[in-house]
């Protein structure tokens, strides 16, 4: 088989064949860059060599990217603050403390990473109570911004996220974020949790200038179940009256009264008198 030599280091040639192969091979004799050999096909191949090596790295990039490299956020905010970053398999891999009360948290208690996401709420959830940021005597509030690609995996990961929190008596809030937003917000240092409440009480026409300096997620999910609560009761009547099996008005006493004649008792409807055959006596 024929060949010709593209490169050489020394007595080492890299050589081109005539079927579109690279070949290396250590050669007694010189030989030019350009000239033409005759070659064995015994030697190794480059080009099925390269075309392996970039098959394995794809590999190693797209397990490195499932894997290691966050491909949503999720912020678990009770009082203390903390984030998550989940791979594609929604597991932690990444946990910071966005105020003070999160970064305690996180220190105090033990390693997260590697939780899936809804477990790590769960957790979270568990530990703020044993600390005491969870009220014993007022309403708790929970709320999580999470970002994710896939509609589908949101519902799923929304459902399992309140499978976890339902027994934990606190009102619960799921803001689903874009990721360029999510990542915007945080990069002013902001509270994405903050910011979508707002974002939600705005959207429920609560004036700005009554949220705008108020940063305490609590306060915040307050007042949206407050504003939600009065948006739903003014989409219905004041006075929702009787259901459809009740007694009309007054039947109630028609009844009774019917009920007492034919008794032989003293009705409210004959003055208190008894019956004809009483009278007769």
């Amino acid at each position: 088989m024929k060949g010709v030599i593209l490169d050489k280091k020394g007595n080492s040639y890299t050589i081109l064949t005539d079927k579109g192969d690279y070949l290396s091979r250590k050669l007694n004799k010189a030989h030019k860059v350009g000239e033409e050999i005759e070659v064995a096909t015994t030697s190794f191949k480059y080009k099925s060599f390269s075309a392996a090596a970039a098959v394995f790295i794809l590999i190693g990039i797209m397990a490195f990217n499932m894997l290691l490299i966050p491909y949503g956020y999720a912020e678990v905010s009770i009082n203390p603050s903390v984030e998550l970053g989940y791979n594609r398999l929604y597991s932690v891999i990444k946990t910071e403390g966005l105020n003070t009360d999160g970064i305690k948290l996180l220190n105090e208690n033990k390693k997260i990473k590697g939780m899936k996401v809804e477990d790590a709420v769960e957790y979270l959830i568990e530990e703020a109570d044993k600390s005491g940021y969870m009220s014993k005597t007022e309403e708790n509030y929970i709320v999580i911004a999470y970002t994710s690609k896939d509609g589908e995996l949101n519902s799923k990961l929304e459902y399992k996220v309140k499978e976890k929190t339902k027994n934990s008596g606190a009102d619960l809030t799921l803001m689903n974020m874009e990721q360029n937003k999510y990542s915007d917000i945080r990069d002013k240092k902001d509270n994405p949790a903050v910011e979508g409440l707002k974002e939600k009480l705005i959207e429920r026409n609560v004036p700005k200038e009554d949220i705008e300096d108020v940063e305490e997620v609590k306060e915040l999910a307050k007042m949206l179940k407050k504003a939600e609560k009065e948006q739903n009761n003014n989409g219905k009547p004041e006075d929702v009256g009787p259901p459809d099996h009740a007694n009309p008005p007054g039947q109630e006493k028609e009844q009774e009264q019917n009920k007492d004649d034919s008794s032989g008792k003293p009705g409210k409807g004959n003055n208190g008198q008894g019956s004809s055959g009483d009278r007769g006596n």
